[in-house]
């Protein structure tokens, strides 16, 4: 799916002042090109941006909301988003790159001035702010009936960049709005709340579904609401009502994000396979997450080329030879090591699917006490894995678990199934979060920590959340902690 920006959405004073600074910036260079022709000046139009009247229709509404789904699809699966720094953060990725901005995620030492997560940060919100718009438009021009899904849709999106957001950044983040173009700042919101705010989207998307479900999207929006449901409330500890939202969304189900080359590329596929900035993390912290070298798990197959490299043939056959990473010439970062989940630049991305409902579903059983329950949903999986784990291609059979028996073994067992069926698709960075918050890990027993990469100095630090970007700090509602940095309420997991 390709998409244009329909109209402009600034979510704080920052992006304003950006937007105004490139249209300075072109009015300076038409008065240079132009010999000061200022009828010229006047008559200049700025494609990019649709004039609003235009979108005045059931049309133009629905053109919003295919805007909208394609910056959603552009800040999830399609470009570095915070599915991606969650797990460079966390334990599924290493860098591979000289930017200071991703070695500071990496090492856990996040500044609030760092531009890469400021921009993942933006397109949170630029998407958030699109789906409201596209509500009310669509609320405004009602589709044909039987469409209703388009507004339920909607509604899911928002949910979804709400959750993402309070799985990733600190405690106590806004969610500005745009009246008539014109910004409505907020101030910060605690975690708790961002969740009981999605789950209130989540409501109201259900209750404009048809009940009788006629068409397959309203099938398709309804099953995506259930799985975020579930999602959202694990991170509530409402396990009852993640096992109850999960259980009825089929396991074949699956919400597909559309990529290719003339689209928009998988980013983790573009982040690891094409730049080689990033690189694929083997028992990076105490959980000893093999991600890398599960030559025994073919959930997250890998390939390092050259003579000797692990799975070189696999490299060769793809058309990966560079063994270095995009910093070739620092010894102290290791050798790349590509994924070959998304192989190539046109694999689509299972964002949103029944795999994740039973595995919501049997970590809620288990924290339920049911884990005769749960150890069931985990072996179905791997006895019967779904087609779309690895697109286009198959996945052989699991040898099936046995119960650990004790209740520290049983929830490594789940996280760690969790971890290689989700893997790159943004789910390990609030799981983290959780074993700390809700099963009494301590830092130390989840995250990376102590000598990172080979011997680097300095090593890891202590953040487990990622702070509020300091271009927040344009909204007048938040307090600031030092002059330009926005005040979390807390940096707690």
């Amino acid at each position: 799916m390709t998409s244009r920006h329909i109209i402009p959405m600034p979510v704080n004073s920052s992006v304003r002042f950006a937007r105004t600074a490139a249209r300075l910036g072109a009015v300076a260079a038409a008065v240079l090109l132009s010999g000061c022709q200022l009828d010229t000046i006047v008559k200049a139009t700025d494609p990019d941006i649709i004039d609003p009247a235009f979108i005045q229709s059931a049309s133009g509404a629905d053109g919003v909301r295919v805007g909208t789904l394609g910056r959603f699809n552009a800040n999830t699966t399609g470009g570095e988003s915070m599915l991606l720094y969650g797990g460079l953060m966390g334990d599924e990725f290493t860098t591979g790159d000289t930017f200071t901005q991703r070695i500071e995620t990496d090492q856990r030492s996040l500044t609030p001035e760092n531009a890469n997560v400021t921009t993942a940060y933006r397109g949170i919100h630029l998407v958030r702010v699109g789906a409201l718009q596209a509500r009310d438009l669509l609320r405004k021009f009602p589709q044909t009936t039987g469409n209703e899904w388009r507004l339920a849709e909607m509604y899911f999106v928002e949910a979804y960049m709400i959750n993402l957001m309070a799985e990733h950044f600190c405690n106590g983040q806004p969610l500005s709005t745009l009246e008539n173009f014109q910004e409505t700042p907020s101030p910060r919101i605690p975690t708790d709340s961002l969740y009981l705010l999605a789950q209130a989207r989540i409501d109201s998307a259900t209750s404009i579904l048809l009940p009788a479900l006629v068409t397959p999207n309203d099938v398709r929006v309804r099953n995506a609401l259930l799985v975020l449901r579930a999602r959202i409330a694990l991170n509530q500890g409402n396990f009852a009502l993640a096992s109850t939202a999960a259980s009825t969304v089929p396991t074949t189900y699956t919400w597909e994000q559309e990529h290719s080359l003339i689209v928009r590329t998988p980013g983790v596929w573009s982040l690891i396979n094409n730049t080689r900035r990033y690189i694929i993390s083997n028992n990076e912290g105490p959980l000893n997450m093999g991600f890398a070298n599960a030559t025994q798990d073919p959930r997250v197959p890998t390939c390092q080329p050259g003579t000797g490299g692990f799975n070189a043939a696999a490299c060769t056959a793809a058309g990966f030879t560079t063994a270095r990473p995009f910093d070739s010439g620092n010894n102290s970062v290791p050798n790349a090591r590509y994924q070959l989940i998304w192989e190539t630049d046109s694999r689509n991305v299972s964002l949103i699917n029944g795999l994740q409902a039973r595995l919501f579903e049997a970590e809620a059983q288990n924290r339920l006490g049911n884990f005769s329950v749960a150890l069931p949903l985990l072996n179905a999986l791997r006895i019967a894995p779904p087609a779309y784990v690895l697109p286009g291609r198959t996945i052989t059979g699991l040898t099936a678990l046995v119960d650990p028996i004790t209740p520290d073994a049983r929830r490594n067992l789940i996280f760690r199934e969790k971890s290689f069926w989700l893997f790159g698709t943004g789910h390990r960075f609030g799981d983290m979060r959780r074993m700390m918050r809700q099963y009494g890990m301590s830092q130390t027993d989840v995250w990376p920590n102590g000598i990172w990469q080979i011997n680097r100095v300095p090593g890891y630090g202590t953040d487990v959340t990622f702070p509020t970007p300091a271009a927040e700090s344009n909204n007048r509602l938040i307090p600031q902690s030092q002059p330009g940095i926005p005040a979390c309420i807390d940096r707690n997991a």
